[in-house]
């Protein structure tokens, strides 16, 4: 490899001459520089300087290494420019790894303002879910986690990770348009919908478990009749008049789905999403970018009628 602070002798040498005026120049003796010139060229394994009547100049191999060193510099300046750009939070690279409802909802937005307000940055954006992006984030390919509470986070305290809460979001009820409990205003788990046909995940999985520990709580066990592994399948399912499901907010907000409404349930579940980095990095600028957007979802929207 070329020493650069090599290569920075030999340019002061091309400007200034003489080793003399070289070594004053950069406040050496004249011996550090030919000894630094002289490692130089043992690197380089060719001859830079040479001696030309009673002075030395550069050889051919000399100047054709001075011009690549010029650009070498250049990119060393530019690269103390963007670390000094970075230290002061105008410039960035990250990697986010977030479930597809928390892209929808909570990245995708996020991301797309701090293009205008936070130029300078630069965001790649990688579908994970909670069982996988905690992994990601310890191997190094992401470098914030978008995740929620479930089993898969890392216990609280736990060395080399930081939490960081972005919003607490609501499950909500979806009905066929045509339901008798359309015209409410807000559900009850226990007097409403104990003995409905629900419209689930597979147990085991996150949604499934969040539903029915709902459910549980309110005094009975939800009849399971359909079993998908999307939100989309389930209002597609909804729609068609097959049965009730609870969803996360982000799942539906900002969708229009035919014959289908929304419902809040009373005192209903919640789950908490999150962002989660390697200890001791910044989330910022987008942990608040996500929660001003999460902000904008959570803020109470009357019916949550999706369409007719």
């Amino acid at each position: 490899m070329i020493d650069v602070r090599r290569l920075q002798v030999l340019r002061a040498f091309a400007e200034h001459h003489t080793v003399a005026a070289t070594a004053e120049a950069l406040g050496v003796t004249p011996s550090a520089v030919s000894q630094q010139l002289a490692a130089l060229a043992k690197e380089t394994e060719v001859p830079l300087v040479e001696r030309s009547n009673r002075r030395f100049v550069l050889t051919g191999a000399g100047r054709v290494l001075l011009e690549r060193a010029q650009v070498i510099f250049a990119e060393l300046e530019r690269a103390q420019a963007d670390l000094a750009r970075y230290a002061e939070g105008s410039l960035g690279s990250v990697r986010v790894g977030a479930f597809a409802t928390g892209i929808s909802n909570l990245v995708a937005p996020a991301v797309a303002r701090l293009r205008h307000t936070h130029p300078g940055w630069d965001f790649s954006v990688i579908q994970a879910e909670p069982e996988h992006s905690t992994e990601l984030l310890c191997t190094g390919e992401i470098d914030i986690a978008v995740t929620m509470s479930s089993p898969h986070l890392p216990a609280t305290g736990s060395p080399g990770f930081q939490f960081h809460p972005v919003m607490v979001e609501p499950l909500d009820v979806v009905l066929p348009y045509e339901h008798p409990l359309a015209t409410k205003m807000e559900l009850d788990l226990a007097t409403d919908l104990n003995d409905a046909d629900w419209i689930m995940s597979a147990p085991g999985t996150v949604w499934f478990d969040t539903v029915a520990a709902a459910c549980h709580q309110a005094g009975f066990h939800p009849r399971s009749t359909h079993v998908v592994t999307d939100f989309s399948a389930a209002f597609a399912l909804v729609a068609a008049g097959l049965g009730v499901s609870m969803v996360p907010r982000l799942a539906w907000h900002g969708m229009a789905i035919a014959h289908m409404v929304v419902r809040p349930v009373r005192n209903g579940p919640r789950r908490h999403v999150l962002a989660v980095t390697r200890s001791g990095a910044n989330p910022e600028p987008l942990l608040t970018a996500m929660r001003e957007a999460a902000h904008r979802i959570t803020v109470p929207a009357g019916r949550f009628v999706l369409s007719a």
